[in-house]
C-alpha cells in the first residue's frame, strides 16, 4: 500500500506547503472489511519542519514586518501557530532555534507602536511566544522589552481576555527576567502595578498568579519606593485573603515570598501589621507547606517583632495565642536552615519571656495550651 504522502514526490510537496501555510490534516482511508467500531481512520504522519524551512517562516515574517504587511504578518504568525500545534515540542524547537522568536518579537514591536488596529496579529503572536516559554535567553526576544512592547502588553495585561492577560503575564514575567532595568521601565508604566494586582484578585488562572507573584517580587525587591506603591493598591491584604482561600502550596509559598520582600520596607510592616489575619496565618503555614514557606513565615515574624528596631510585645502575645510557641519549639528540634533557626531562637526566648510575664499576672488564657511547658528556654 502506497500512502499518499509518500506517492508522487509527497515529501517535496509536503516541505513547500509547510512553509506556504497548506497543512491541511491528511487521511488514510482504511478498507471497509477491516474497519472496527472503535478506529473508522488513522491520520497520517506529518512531515517534521525542517531547520531551513523554520529560517525560510522566519524570514518571510521579517520581511513583511519591514513592509508592515499587517496581512501577510497576520498569515505567517497563524501558520506559526499551526505548525507548533501539529507538529508539537519537535517544530517549536526548530523554529525556536532558527530565527521564530527574533522575527515574532520584532513583528510584535513594530505593530504595538502602531497601537491602532493590529490587536488579533498582536494577540496571535502574544499567544504563540507564551507557549514557547522560557525565552528569555533567546535571540530577540529582548525585543519585548522595548517601550512600545511593555504598553502594549500592560494594556493586555488590563484587558478583558482571560486568555489574552494570561499571556501578557507569562510574558512580563520572561522579560523581567532578561535584564533588571526592564522592571523599572515596566512599573514606571501606567497600569502596570494595578494589572499585575488586578491579575491576583480576579483570580485569572493559577499560573497566571504565579507569574504577576514573581514580577512583584521582583520589582518590591529593588527598591522602597515600588514596594509602598504595591503596599497602597491593597497587595498585602489581596495576598493574605489568597492564602486563606486558595489552598494551592505553589501560590501559598510565592505570596510568602512577595510578603517577606514587602516587610523590608517600614510601611510596608504597617500594612502587614494591620491585617488580623496575618499572625494566625504566618504561625499556621510553619511546618506546613514547605521548607521555604516555613523560612519566610518566621523571617516575617521576626520583622513584624522588630518593626523600627524595637520589639513588639503585643505581636509575640498574639502568636502565643495561636500556637507560635509549640510550633517554633518543634522547628528547633526538626532542623532548619542556620538563619531560620537563629530568628526562631530569639522569638522563642522572647516568647517564653511573654509567657512568663503573663503567667506571673495570672492572665494566661486557658486556651493557650501551655500548660505542659514549664522549663524556661
Amino acid at each position: 500500500m502506497v500512502l499518499p504522502w509518500r506517492s508522487r514526490g509527497g515529501v517535496a510537496k509536503r516541505r513547500n506547503q509547510l512553509i506556504a501555510g497548506d497543512i491541511s490534516v491528511v487521511e488514510t482511508k482504511i478498507p471497509v472489511q477491516l474497519r472496527s467500531s472503535r478506529m473508522e481512520r488513522i491520520q497520517s504522519p506529518r512531515v517534521l519542519l525542517a531547520p531551513r524551512d523554520a529560517v525560510e517562516i522566519s524570514r518571510r515574517l521579517e520581511n513583511a514586518t519591514a513592509r508592515e504587511e499587517y496581512a501577510e504578518c497576520f498569515e505567517i504568525v497563524t501558520k506559526i501557530k499551526n505548525l507548533g500545534r501539529e507538529g508539537g515540542d519537535t517544530n517549536k524547537k526548530c523554529l525556536v532555534q532558527n530565527g521564530g522568536v527574533l522575527a515574532l518579537s520584532s513583528c510584535f514591536e513594530r505593530f504595538a507602536a502602531a497601537r491602532e488596529g493590529h490587536e488579533r496579529l498582536l494577540e496571535e503572536i502574544l499567544f504563540v511566544l507564551s507557549s514557547w516559554l522560557p525565552l528569555n535567553r533567546s535571540e530577540g526576544f529582548n525585543k519585548m522589552g522595548s517601550t512600545a512592547s511593555l504598553n502594549c502588553l500592560v494594556r493586555f495585561l488590563n484587558g478583558r481576555d482571560v486568555k489574552t492577560r494570561q499571556n501578557a503575564a507569562f510574558c512580563i514575567r520572561e522579560v523581567i527576567a532578561v535584564d533588571k532595568r526592564y522592571v523599572f521601565a515596566l512599573t514606571d508604566m501606567e497600569g502596570a502595578c494595578e494589572g499585575l494586582v488586578k491579575i491576583i484578585r480576579d483570580s485569572v488562572s493559577t499560573s497566571s498568579t504565579k507569574a504577576s507573584l514573581m514580577v512583584i517580587y521582583r520589582a518590591v525587591s529593588c527598591n522602597d519606593k515600588m514596594a509602598a506603591r504595591f503596599v497602597s493598591l491593597g497587595l498585602v491584604e489581596v495576598i493574605t485573603e489568597m492564602m486563606v482561600n486558595n489552598a494551592e502550596k505553589s501560590v501559598c509559598v510565592r505570596s510568602l515570598v512577595v510578603l517577606n520582600a514587602i516587610c523590608d520596607n517600614e510601611q510596608g510592616k504597617e500594612d502587614v501589621l494591620r491585617n488580623a489575619l496575618i499572625v494566625p496565618l504566618l504561625v499556621k503555614k510553619v511546618l506546613r507547606v514547605s521548607d521555604l514557606a516555613t523560612q519566610c513565615s518566621v523571617s516575617i515574624l521576626w520583622k513584624l517583632w522588630k518593626k523600627n528596631g524595637e520589639s513588639d510585645d503585643c505581636l509575640l502575645v498574639e502568636a502565643l495565642q495561636v500556637g507560635a510557641f509549640e510550633k517554633l519549639l518543634v522547628l528547633l528540634q526538626v532542623g532548619c536552615e542556620d538563619r531560620t533557626k537563629e530568628k526562631a531562637s530569639e522569638l522563642l526566648r522572647n516568647l517564653n519571656r511573654c509567657r512568663n510575664d503573663i503567667e506571673k499576672t495570672d492572665c494566661l488564657d486557658s486556651s493557650m495550651h501551655l500548660k505542659n511547658v514549664k522549663k524556661s528556654f
